[in-house]
C-alpha cells in the first residue's frame, strides 16, 4: 500500500520491485476510469493523491479535504517520500485453458463457500458478495461450460462478456446444461472470475501481453 521515509531511505525506488498502490492510485482513476475508496487509518500518504477526505468523528462524516491539503503542504517540502503517480501501464490479457475446465463429472458444491471442482476444493469464502448456495451451484454450472466459451483464442473477459449476454438471453436455463436445476441463482461477472482466479488446476489460465 505504501513505503514509508526510511523504507525508501533504505531501499531506494528504482531497487524496489514492487510499486505501492498509492503510486497508482491516481493512474488507475485517470488511465482506466476505476474509482477507489480506502478506509484507512493510520496512513497519510494518500491524502496527496485524494480528492476528497472523509473523517469519521462521534459517528459523524465530516469532509477534511481542505486541512489533509494543508497537512501535505506543509510535510511535503521536508519529506522524501514523492507521491508522483506513475502511469498504470497496460492490463495483461488472460486466456482460459479449456482443458483446465473438465472435471471428469466429479463436481459437488458443498457449501457456499466450497465447491468440489475435480480433484481441487474450491474455496470461494473469500467472495463476500456469494450470498446463497444457488449462486454458488451457478458458478459450478458455468466454470464446467468454459470449455465450449474458451474458443477462438478468448480472453476471460471475453467470455464472461458472452456469458453475461447468455444468461441475459436466454435466463439461468443457459447455464443448466439440460439438468433443469431448479437450485439456480445469478452470480455477478465479477464472482464468476473470482472462482476462475481460485482454481488452482495446472496452467488454467495463460497471461499474455
Amino acid at each position: 500500500m505504501i513505503r514509508d521515509d526510511k523504507m525508501i531511505e533504505l531501499v531506494a525506488p528504482d531497487s524496489e520491485p514492487i510499486t505501492p498502490f498509492v503510486k497508482k492510485v491516481r493512474s488507475l482513476y485517470e488511465d482506466k476510469g476505476v474509482s477507489s475508496i480506502l478506509v484507512i487509518g493510520g496512513s497519510g500518504d494518500y491524502f496527496d493523491v485524494a480528492d476528497t477526505v472523509i473523517m469519521m468523528n462521534c459517528y459523524k462524516c465530516i469532509d477534511v479535504t481542505n486541512r489533509a491539503r494543508e497537512i501535505v503542504a506543509k510535510w511535503s517540502k521536508a519529506s522524501t517520500l514523492h507521491v508522483s503517480s506513475a502511469p498504470f501501464g497496460n492490463i495483461v490479457e488472460r486466456y482460459p485453458r479449456a482443458e483446465a475446465y473438465r472435471p471428469d463429472n466429479k463436481v459437488a458444491v458443498r457449501s457456499k463457500s466450497v465447491i468440489s471442482f475435480g480433484d481441487i476444493e474450491l474455496d470461494l469464502s473469500g467472495l463476500e458478495q456469494i450470498v446463497s448456495e444457488s449462486q454458488t451451484q451457478s458458478i459450478s454450472a458455468i466454470l464446467e461450460m468454459i470449455p465450449t466459451l474458451a474458443v477462438n483464442n478468448a480472453t476471460l473477459s471475453e467470455i464472461l462478456s458472452a456469458l453475461e449476454k447468455k444468461i441475459d438471453r436466454g435466463g439461468l436455463d443457459e447455464i443448466d446444461q439440460g439438468t433443469f436445476h431448479g437450485g439456480m441463482a445469478r452470480p455477478r461477472a465479477f464472482e464468476i472470475a473470482g472462482a476462475v482466479n481460485r482454481l488452482r488446476s495446472k496452467n488454467s489460465i495463460v497471461q499474455k501481453n
